[in-house]
């Protein structure tokens, strides 16, 4: 089945008017911003032509033997065309057309818009490709993406038809494997901007601690100075504090220097006692406990050495630390405790605080995600533990959390004993 000749020179009919005062459910679909926004983004308008959706417009107007399929998506102006079989030349190479066509009639519809005769109806009959394209026959079933309709898959044909019951079904089938190709590049086109925001909330973070570690420096060289001079001072019942204070001081330039690194930099692996890497991290969180009316109870660790980057894990340590600190009431006890596993060592961070619902469990781990009472107490932007788990498979780790809400919350690094 063929176009008869091209009779876009003649004279049109002219739509028929709507009542006064009324807008067409079609045209305000049409029109609808958030319609055209789901069109945009759809990212098919002016696309160059795809085999995908070409080989489902030739296949359908050859089962068919109807004079076209097509594929269009309707914006605020035009039809675009994304694929067609069976145009004629002139618009085949156009691709797309001005003015009231049959697809827009399925743009407030969730069914195939269905016509056996375009002449049986006035409202049809105005159509003005019923005289330009000598359209006497048309299906078009919508085409949805973001939950809007942006176009339809259509078949016309220039002579009366009764569309069958298999025809209407192998179109709607062919329609279906068009808005499956369209759901996949809307889920393609989530990701990578889900990848692009994930990488740009990394390289801002990356940045700021690159800043503050950077700024550090100068104050820690400061209490630096100052402890020594208070060591060398010679004055009695500040060995402690002094002694504290030099410690933390070593551990944070460790830690200052580790965030300097690039962030592809492998960790910088060397031997080290748990028993000093856990002394060490406990001994840094203690003035902080203090101030909280807190306890850091470190119990026996087996005697065992691990092949880490020293700076890297006492920031872990101090991290899940300092997040037991947060959220355990005043008078609690933080225990750290380890145990050997054949090759792997357990250290463990348990709390007797708050705790965690099974969704925040299972979230907890997501960079950025905060739970609801993290967000109403402003406790940071939900990257302690990302950045955790992160550290400890830096360091062929693993991490696991374990937590029930009101009862308290244990973590656990898993690390591989030289």
């Amino acid at each position: 089945m063929e176009f008869p000749k091209d009779r876009s020179a003649e004279p049109l009919p002219q739509p028929l008017a709507p009542v006064a005062g009324t807008v067409p459910s079609w045209e305000q679909a049409r029109t609808s911003a958030a319609r055209l926004r789901a069109v945009q983004a759809s990212g098919l308008l002016d696309s160059v032509q795809e085999p995908g959706f070409d080989s489902l417009t030739a296949v359908t107007a050859r089962l068919l033997r109807c004079a076209a399929s097509f594929i269009s998506v309707v914006d605020g102006e035009r039809d675009f065309y994304k694929s067609q079989h069976g145009f004629p030349e002139a618009l085949g190479q156009a691709r797309q057309m001005q003015g009231q066509t049959f697809c827009h009639f399925t743009l407030d519809r969730d069914e195939a818009l269905v016509i056996n005769d375009t002449h049986a109806q006035p409202e049809w009959k105005a159509v003005p490709t019923v005289q330009t394209l000598g359209v006497r026959a048309y299906v078009g079933v919508p085409l949805k993406s973001g939950g809007q309709n942006i176009g339809s898959f259509c078949v016309i044909d220039t002579v009366p038809r009764e569309w069958t019951t298999n025809e209407l079904e192998t179109i709607r089938q062919l329609a279906a494997s068009a808005a499956r190709e369209l759901d996949l590049r809307a889920a393609l086109a989530a990701a990578r901007q889900a990848a692009a925001t994930a990488r740009g909330q990394a390289l801002s973070r990356e940045r700021v601690l690159a800043v503050v570690a950077h700024d550090l420096r100068a104050p820690l060289q400061v209490i630096q100075l100052s402890a020594k001079l208070l060591q060398r001072s010679g004055g009695t019942g500040h060995e402690a504090v002094t002694h504290r204070m030099l410690s933390a001081v070593g551990m944070m330039t460790t830690m200052v220097d580790s965030l300097l690194k690039s962030t592809d930099a492998a960790p910088h692996l060397q031997p080290v006692a748990v028993a000093t890497l856990a002394a060490d991290a406990v001994d840094m969180m203690t003035p902080m406990a203090d101030k909280f009316s807190m306890k850091l109870l470190l119990e026996p660790l087996p005697e065992a050495t691990l092949q880490v980057d020293y700076g890297q894990l006492v920031r872990v340590l101090g991290n899940l630390i300092g997040n037991s600190l947060k959220y355990s009431p005043a008078g609690s006890t933080i225990r750290v405790s380890g145990a050997r596993r054949g090759a792997t060592l357990d250290i463990t961070v348990t709390d007797n605080g708050v705790g965690m619902t099974d969704e925040e469990v299972a979230r907890a781990f997501e960079p950025g995600w905060q739970s609801e009472s993290a967000k109403a107490r402003n406790d940071g932007v939900g990257l302690g533990l990302g950045i955790v788990q992160s550290l400890v498979e830096a360091n062929h780790g693993q991490v696991r959390l374990e937590s029930r809400s009101g009862m308290g919350t244990s973590v656990t690094i898993s690390l591989p004993c030289t």
